[in-house]
């Protein structure tokens, strides 16, 4: 026994590994704590994820759906003003209920918020798939906008709070990846289908995601956070397995638990919340404001303008760009750092906004364009055809997505998941959401942002 006891106690002893004690009668193996499995916290991650697909699916359909719903017959066609009207009600619904998903993601859950999520985008999507008229159509289009909202607060959060320190800046990533997947989807399903077909395949998503949340727990910090430790205990148990340090972690999350129940106003004038929350508003309005989404909306009309027919098909080469880009995003993100990302990708978005600008100067205005008649041509200014410089637009709008893709997607998200504290992500995280869709909406809502753009110059885009 004593050369036994010597064994147990060596310090040479890995507590990842299991160790064989020998005894007369057996060999006993004893597991010992300390070695967490993530085959659970990845499944619930993806599990989750399907919000986000969600969200990036509302934001790409009515890039392939408007080419035909323009086209369709009096009662449901949309001319281009209601189109892009159409295709902003999304933001706005997303910004209406961005306030609320902070109330119900503290009070309720992160996973009861995901899941609630899918009743107005299931609704909203059928709304639209059934839609007899233009009211049906914005309203389809508004109350999807809803589910968004409460997707944008509870996933990153989510994901955030169920990730190991290791495991946090990959599986951050994974949100915005999902959206590109859920873009890159529209996109595929706007070549071979039509647009009520196309939103029946979005009505699809949050149904799926109901059912498949109910395979996960809540969040351990949720717990915790609602005095329920037995519940947190065994949620950690089922992210970090048998042999994971839970009562460790477990202590560990409550060390930074605020010890106060309610948050108060002047409390987010305090550095602890305001610093953070003036980062992450910063982050996510300039998320906005970088173009991306404008992008997104119109690609397939931007792909047109630049002379390629079969625009929707082009489309599908910027979805999967932008994925590729997200996938390296997730490897190289705590590698690298947020921050050096962060710099470097916004410079080589300013040079590709540069050289898409040059390309509307460049190009011949359409004779059906409002622009035509008022536009001065001199020199080089609008005297190229477009197809002879296509390569120049599809470039650049690749290059921008691939850099935005890689930080200013994936990068805000993951850090507003951070840097709030406990007790004031749901409340902060809704603000900064908020912000994310201000520019946005008011950008869509504008008139002049209304016009198409295959009608626009360089200084509309």
């Amino acid at each position: 026994m004593g050369k036994t006891e010597n064994f147990l106690t060596s310090s040479s002893i890995n507590v990842e590994e299991k160790v064989s004690i020998i005894s007369p009668q057996a060999s006993v193996q004893v597991p010992l704590k300390g070695k967490e499995q993530i085959g659970h916290v990845i499944l619930a991650t993806f599990l989750a994820a399907l919000g986000s697909i969600c969200f990036g699916f509302s934001l790409g359909y009515s890039s392939p759906a408007l080419e035909d719903i323009e086209k369709e017959k009096d009662g449901i066609r949309l001319d281009q003003n209601e189109g892009a009207l159409f295709s902003s009600l999304v933001t706005l619904g997303a910004l209406a209920s961005s306030p609320l998903g902070g109330f119900i993601v503290d009070r309720f859950g992160r996973k009861a918020t995901l899941m609630l999520s899918a009743v107005p985008s299931e609704l909203g999507w059928l709304l639209i798939a059934f839609a007899q008229n233009h009211a049906m159509m914005y309203a389809g289009r508004f109350i999807a906008g809803l589910g968004i909202g409460l997707i944008a607060v509870a996933v990153p959060t989510y994901i955030a709070e169920i990730s190991s320190a290791k495991l946090r800046g990959a599986l951050g990533s994974v949100h915005q990846l999902s959206i590109t997947a859920g873009l890159l989807l529209a996109y595929i399903f706007g070549v071979f289908f039509k647009w009520r077909a196309i939103a029946l395949a979005g009505a699809i998503i949050p149904g799926v995601l109901v059912v498949l949340m109910f395979c996960v727990p809540e969040t351990p910090r949720w717990f915790l956070g609602h005095n329920e430790r037995g519940a947190a205990l065994k949620s950690l148990e089922w992210f970090r397995g048998p042999n994971g340090d839970i009562e460790q972690e477990c202590f560990e999350i409550e060390c930074t638990l605020d010890t106060h129940e309610k948050l108060t106003f002047s409390e987010f004038l305090r550095p602890a919340i305001r610093n953070p929350l003036i980062v992450g508003v910063g982050l996510m309005v300039f998320q906005q404001l970088c173009g991306a989404i404008v992008v997104v909306f119109n690609c397939a009309s931007i792909f047109k303008s630049a002379g390629f027919d079969n625009s929707k098909a082009v489309s599908i080469l910027l979805g999967a760009s932008q994925f590729g880009a997200n996938i390296i995003a997730c490897l190289i993100m705590d590698k690298i750092g947020r921050r050096i990302l962060l710099m470097s990708m916004a410079l080589l978005m300013c040079i590709s906004h540069i050289g898409l600008g040059t390309y509307f100067e460049l190009i011949i205005i359409p004779s059906n364009s409002s622009l035509h008649n008022s536009t001065v041509h001199s020199g080089l200014i609008h005297s190229i055809p477009s197809s002879y410089i296509s390569w120049l637009a599809i470039t650049c709008i690749i290059v921008f997505n691939v850099a935005f893709s890689l930080a200013w997607g994936p990068v805000p998200w993951l850090v507003m998941s951070e840097i709030f504290p406990l007790r004031a992500r749901g409340v902060a995280g809704s603000i900064a959401t908020s912000a994310a869709w201000v520019p946005q909406t008011a950008k869509r809502l504008d008139p002049k942002a209304r016009r198409k753009p295959r009608d626009l110059g360089s200084s509309e885009m």
